[in-house]
């Protein structure tokens, strides 16, 4: 038995997989080497534009029964992309996915081929965005660093010489953030590493659970 996570780029990938760590999940069964997990559970697909060719490779594979994906809202939202995907997946299998529906808790589905298939649309399956948005929700209000992080930001975007636009705030956001830690500059995946980012948090327990109910994972010993 096969299983897959097929996720836009290497960031999604090593974030998620240390969030994982961090909270103690088992890997998906078969997948504890760290090697096979990074090459063989995770597909990268290299782009939003590249997932449905990374999804139908997988569905067409008789080995794999399990398939998750994970894509960004982005600015078109979160239902859009969820219907883009069913529709596809509907293509592509013949099966009847009419009564889908995007929850909170993001989606999960046993077809009758007895392969399940899970979505999680960043950043919580409810709101436009993107891992940044993601990661951004992780952040305690308290968090004196991330409140002087978000003035600044909000500074810099009025100023004539800012580059980035509004849609790109959040990234902006989340690495200036990272830019004033003990360790400067760290990526976000080795940040929630380093404990920089909280995990802690209803987000990241309704991401677990989605991960849990579309993946086996290896028994706890």
């Amino acid at each position: 038995m096969a299983q897959r996570l097929i996720v836009e780029g290497k960031d999604d990938a090593i974030v998620l997989s240390n969030i994982l760590k961090r909270k103690q999940i088992s890997p998906p069964k078969g997948y504890t080497n760290e090697f096979k997990f990074k090459q063989e559970f995770i597909i990268n697909a290299n782009g939003d534009s590249k997932i449905k060719t990374s999804l139908k490779e997988e569905l067409q594979s008789p080995d794999v029964e399990r398939i998750g994906i994970i894509i960004d809202a982005d600015d078109k939202g979160p239902e859009n992309r969820f219907k883009s995907l069913i529709d596809f997946i509907e293509k592509e299998t013949d099966k009847d996915l009419s009564n889908a529906v995007l929850t909170p808790e993001g989606f999960f589905h046993q077809l009758k081929d007895d392969r399940t298939i899970g979505i999680w649309i960043m950043p919580d399956n409810q709101n436009n965005g993107y891992l940044e948005n993601f990661v951004g929700m992780m952040m305690e209000d308290s968090n004196l660093t991330w409140q002087f992080a978000q003035e600044k930001v909000a500074e810099l975007l009025e100023k004539d010489f800012c580059k980035f636009t509004d849609t790109k705030k959040q990234k902006a956001l989340v690495h200036t953030y990272l830019a004033l830690q003990e360790t400067p500059g760290l990526p976000m995946g080795t940040a929630v590493e380093a404990g920089y980012i909280n995990i802690k948090n209803p987000l990241i327990e309704s991401f677990a659970n989605w991960f849990k109910n579309t993946f086996i994972l290896e028994e706890k010993q």
